[in-house]
């Protein structure tokens, strides 16, 4: 029996690896884009996932990894670049020519776009910018590609390093917050951005707009309680300190000034300080049909920290 082939970019990635684990405990086949063949797990050599070797920017290359998939989920993204024009050349667009190919196609397949929250500010940030594009980039080739583009908010859980800052600052008795009153933000476990991205893929009416989802919690979560939820993952009680935003402004231009030096981006930059002072970054629904968020803070977080544990990234 053939079973039913998946194309998936990023799959290398934090949420990549668990979007291929979850097709193919599902029962599909995988064809993963990769620039080189991964390390470790994911370059076992199993019947069920194949490997792709090239760029988001190179139409052969793309055409190869959709021949005869009947779904693509594009993962692949950058969260930190150099300056705005590599945002938007990789966000934006490098998904406008996957999207080109796949509309395309003889059938063309479902288009799963792994967008962002950060996409309805897209004046923002660079990155919120390039997500927008991104997503305007699939639109143009509707309704000929059956496309469902998901803006999940701030993601977490094993394999994440980012949110790890989080943990690590907990564990020493304090974090760092932005002092913006009323702030409040919604999140997702990695597992449940998999979940969602297994029912997009089998959604019987495809939404004419993004979808918006999260945890589950109504409100989402203030930093004093996201500080909370994390000390009580590692066993602590920090201490909550808010940093103004001129504080914000000179860490992200000291950032931005490094990574234009060595050329290596970090996420913080003087772009992000913007996107880390909005105060509204609630999914607009946490919800859609065939998606049940399974991971909240508290079992989230004790998640993610037992990882960070067991890979000596945070002591126990």
């Amino acid at each position: 029996m053939t079973l039913p082939l998946v194309a998936v970019t990023g799959a290398t990635g934090f949420i990549g690896r668990r979007v291929v684990r979850a097709l193919v405990e599902s029962g599909c086949t995988v064809r993963a884009l990769a620039r080189r063949l991964p390390a470790g797990e994911q370059a076992d050599a199993t019947d069920a996932v194949s490997w792709v070797l090239g760029s988001l920017t190179d139409r052969k290359t793309l055409s190869a990894l959709l021949k005869d998939a009947i779904a693509v989920v594009h993962c692949a993204g950058a969260t930190k670049a150099v300056d705005r024009e590599a945002f938007l050349s990789i966000n934006g667009a490098s998904t406008r020519l996957l999207a080109e190919i796949a509309a395309a196609q003889s059938t063309p397949p479902r288009f799963v776009y792994l967008s962002s929250l950060a996409a309805r500010e897209p004046r923002l940030s660079a990155y919120a910018a390039s997500k927008r594009a991104g997503e305007q980039g699939v639109r143009a080739f509707q309704p000929d590609l059956p496309a469902i583009i998901l803006r999940p908010p701030a993601v977490y859980g094993p394999g994440d390093l980012e949110t790890l800052k989080i943990f690590q600052m907990a564990a020493r008795g304090f974090v760092l917050a932005p002092m913006v009153d009323g702030a409040r933000a919604s999140l997702v476990h990695v597992d449940d951005v998999a979940a969602a991205v297994m029912a997009a893929l089998d959604l019987d009416e495809l939404p004419s707009d993004p979808i918006e989802f999260d945890d589950g919690t109504p409100g989402a979560y203030s930093w004093a309680e996201i500080a909370a939820a994390a000390g009580a993952a590692v066993r602590t009680n920090p201490q909550l300190i808010p940093v103004p935003a001129p504080l914000l402004y000179l860490a992200g231009a000291a950032a931005s000034a490094s990574a234009y030096l060595t050329r290596r981006p970090t996420v913080m930059s003087w772009g992000k300080v913007p996107e880390l002072l909005h105060a509204d970054w609630v999914s607009a629904k946490g919800y859609f049909p065939g998606y049940k968020p399974l991971w909240n803070i508290e079992k989230g977080f004790k998640n993610a920290v037992t990882w960070y544990t067991s890979q000596g990234l945070l002591t126990s």
